[in-house]
């Protein structure tokens, strides 16, 4: 599933156009944005580490301005359909060795037939799209004490044991989230990078 940094021109009627412009890796320890990200906030000595990054905190590590890009998930590439996915939030718990992640993505097109889905990936509006919120888990091997910030293993099922401190976790910050969003407003998170 390729993250792919997207530049976002506001269009008249409230519509948003985006244009594709390079891969991002979220993973890995040599230009992975989360084991960066992780890295400016987590405690010396914490055993575990709750936090959160949203799509603005990921934008700007890697270089771009949040109020004109987003990171769009193209979950079935390598498919002959579109399907993608405005990344918003993600949330993880990073114990010593793993991370396991909750991703909050918006809809912007799912399994959509489209002609030509390559080329329709390079430049598409939002316009009709149903921006429901939708949550995906996955793990990263490597946590506050090292790894190499990989994805886990691909397969027909990629699932991840969460643990009750992590799940808990998880369960807490999407209902946040999805209590907000259902009432038209985002909740104020800052200061949530800290475990606890």
């Amino acid at each position: 599933m390729p993250f792919v940094l997207y530049e976002r021109r506001e269009q008249p009627g409230g519509a948003a156009a985006f244009v594709q412009l390079r891969e991002l890796s979220l993973a890995g320890t040599s230009g992975g944005l989360l084991q960066g990200f992780v890295a400016k906030f987590a405690p010396p000595q914490a055993r575990t580490f709750a936090w959160h990054a949203t799509a603005s905190d990921l934008i700007a590590e890697a270089g771009a301005s949040p109020k004109s890009h987003a990171i769009i998930a193209d979950l079935k590439s390598a498919r002959g359909n579109l399907s993608l996915f405005e990344l918003t939030d993600v949330w993880g718990f990073s114990y010593g060795e793993w991370t396991p992640l909750a991703l909050r993505l918006e809809v912007l097109a799912a399994d959509r037939t489209v002609p030509d889905p390559r080329r329709t990936k390079q430049r598409f509006t939002d316009e009709g799209c149903s921006r429901q919120a939708v949550h995906q888990f996955l793990y990263l091997r490597g946590g506050l004490r090292g790894g190499a910030w990989t994805w886990g293993p691909v397969g027909s099922v990629n699932g991840v044991l969460l643990w009750p401190d992590a799940f808990e976790y998880f369960l807490e910050r999407i209902g946040v989230r999805g209590r907000a969003a259902a009432h038209g407003a985002a909740p104020a998170e800052n200061g949530e990078r800290s475990p606890g």
